[in-house]
């Protein structure tokens, strides 16, 4: 069942929509604002990431200082060269002895230095930590070294640490054999820890490159590294901000994974905090809007109930007025005003109803006189016809009859009933002037039931004779018309000797005809053409090769029993 949409529930339907709408345009603008925040948080973030990955760089770059060194440092060079041309195993500890006590010094050139190792036919001399890896691991690394003609190889490992592999080569007469393998390696974890306490965060994830090798990389998935072109990605449902780029010094290119709410700084706590704030006034103040239009509409019904009882004819002093100044207070002052003044004009038109009540039964009582002129003609028809005196008859008779009808209470009657009334007119001007008018109607037979207003015709044809027979004594001829038209029915009264003067139909709409005669006819048949039916409807005259013509059209309706002419 569909409610009805009363003011009430249209002000909370607003109230509703605004309250929705300005949380959509409050979320809208927290995420258009989110997508800027980002773009700029990002755009700053990564000059910051690429100063923090400097002692990164600084570290890398220092491990291939000390490699370069292995190779041009004249100690290793004799030293890594004795050990392989000498058989003398006693000699060979010795010198391997050297080399470790060199190596120790040369160990704290590097905070993220694990290890030093070289790798000399069967002997291994090593200072740190160890070598962490397996034989065949190193095996396999100095063969890469080996391809690599000298050059560093930087390779990584299971275990998190990255490894720059050297070959180091005699110079000595330029012969290049190879003395020994360099290993360095340099612990990366300790290296993020160390970034990771510059950022005073430890979600820090890193991965580095180096001449299309991985050597280092936290991120466990590596499907959670997102395409080039994105920056944004999120691991185990928490987003990051990647960072990409290459180490200067080093060469070695990096992906940063830093965690976007942390670079919040605090921000979208901060955020929230005061989108539930806004939240929590909106909604204080669309209640606070809600009770007042709830107590505005309780005051608009107050004000109906009393438009209702005043409707149903109920006495409301009972319900009680509404307080206040303001709009509502004002109409109801206006209402009581306005009920105050209808009371007032019930009791004139009361009085006056009385009053009209006394006219009625005047008039009553003066409608025996024209009974009793009814009684006096037909005692003349009827003494008329007893005496055989059939003129006097006649007259009397199309008398009564006229006068019956000029007395009805009917304002419109058919075409047949009017040519009929008309019809008795004639018959007692025919008395009066015997051979003088010939009279005749030209009528289409579906038109006698369409209603025109009474005594329509009969003051045009009295015109005619009054103009024509009485002023002129000349015969005249009468045609009465009615005939079918589109919009209705066209009724005419055409007459010979007279005629009508050119301005006459001005001079009736402005009500200068030339006698009271005429005024009563031709004006009052107009203006009531025009009541009735409405402007576009009323009299026409015209004068066509002898003839006088006036003419009208009435709407085609129906009289009471259907009939019609259209």
């Amino acid at each position: 069942m569909r409610l009805p949409l009363t003011l009430e529930r249209k002000l909370t339907l607003i109230l509703v929509t605004f309250f929705v709408a300005m949380l959509l345009v409050v979320i809208l603008l927290l995420g258009s604002l989110r997508m800027e925040y980002d773009s700029r948080v990002y755009s700053i973030n990564s000059e910051n990431t690429r100063s923090m990955l400097s002692g990164a760089d600084a570290a890398f770059s220092e491990t291939m200082l000390l490699g370069e060194l292995f190779v041009a440092d004249d100690f290793f060079q004799e030293n890594l060269a004795a050990i392989k041309d000498s058989p003398d195993s006693v000699l060979r500890e010795e010198i391997e002895g050297d080399i470790v006590t060199r190596l120790s010094n040369m160990f704290d050139t590097s905070e993220f230095m694990d290890d030093i190792t070289l790798l000399s036919g069967n002997s291994i001399m090593h200072f740190g930590c160890g070598i962490g890896l397996s034989s065949g691991a190193m095996n396999e690394a100095a063969e890469i070294a080996r391809e690599a003609e000298g050059a560093a190889v930087w390779l990584g490992s299971d275990d998190g640490s990255v490894y720059l592999v050297r070959s180091i080569r005699r110079l000595e007469f330029l012969s290049l054999d190879e003395l020994a393998v360099l290993f360095i390696r340099i612990d990366v974890s300790s290296l993020t820890d160390s970034l990771r306490s510059y950022i005073a965060n430890d979600g820090l994830l890193l991965r580095l490159m180096k001449d299309g090798r991985l050597l280092y990389s936290e991120f466990e998935n590596e499907n959670d590294i997102p395409p080039e072109d994105e920056i944004l990605t999120k691991i185990e449902g928490v987003p990051f901000f990647v960072y990409r780029g290459t180490l200067q010094r080093s060469g070695f290119s990096y992906i940063a994974a830093l965690p976007r709410d942390v670079l919040y700084g605090g921000m979208i706590e901060r955020v929230v905090t005061a989108f539930v704030i806004f939240l929590i006034v909106l909604v204080a103040f669309l209640l606070l809007l809600h009770h007042i239009v709830k107590r505005m509409i309780e005051r608009i019904n107050a004000l109906k109930e009393k438009m209702d009882a005043f409707e149903r004819g109920r006495n409301f002093s009972d319900i009680n007025a509404l307080p206040g100044s303001d709009e509502i207070a004002e109409l109801n002052n206006r209402f009581d005003s306005m009920v105050r003044v209808y009371k007032e004009v019930i009791e004139d038109n009361y009085q006056r109803e009385l009053m009209m009540k006394d006219s009625e039964i005047r008039m009553l009582t003066q409608q025996i006189n024209p009974h009793f002129l009814y009684n006096v003609l037909d005692s003349i028809y009827w003494l008329s016809q007893k005496y055989d005196a059939d003129d006097i008859a006649s007259m009397s008779y199309s008398l009564a009859a006229l006068f019956r009808a000029a007395v009805s209470a009917e304002d419109l009657v058919p075409i047949s009933k009017e040519l009929e009334m008309l019809e008795r007119f004639l018959d007692i001007q025919r008395s009066r002037f015997p051979d003088r008018i010939s009279y005749s109607v030209e009528a289409d037979s579906g038109v006698m039931g369409v209603m025109l207003p009474k005594f329509s015709l009969q003051p045009l044809v009295e015109n005619a004779v009054k103009h024509s027979v009485e002023e002129c004594g000349v015969r005249t001829e009468i045609v009465v018309g009615c005939h079918e038209i589109a919009d209705g029915v066209l009724l005419s009264v055409a007459n010979t000797g007279s005629a009508f003067p050119d301005d006459i139909g001005v001079k009736l709409k402005e009500g200068r005809v030339s006698s009271s005669t005429e005024r009563i006819g031709l004006q009052n048949i107009d203006e009531r053409l025009h009541l009735l039916f409405g402007e576009e409807y009323g009299l026409q005259f015209r004068n066509e090769n002898g003839w006088a013509i006036v003419l009208f059209v009435v709407p085609g309706r129906k009289d009471a029993h259907g009939n019609s002419g259209r």
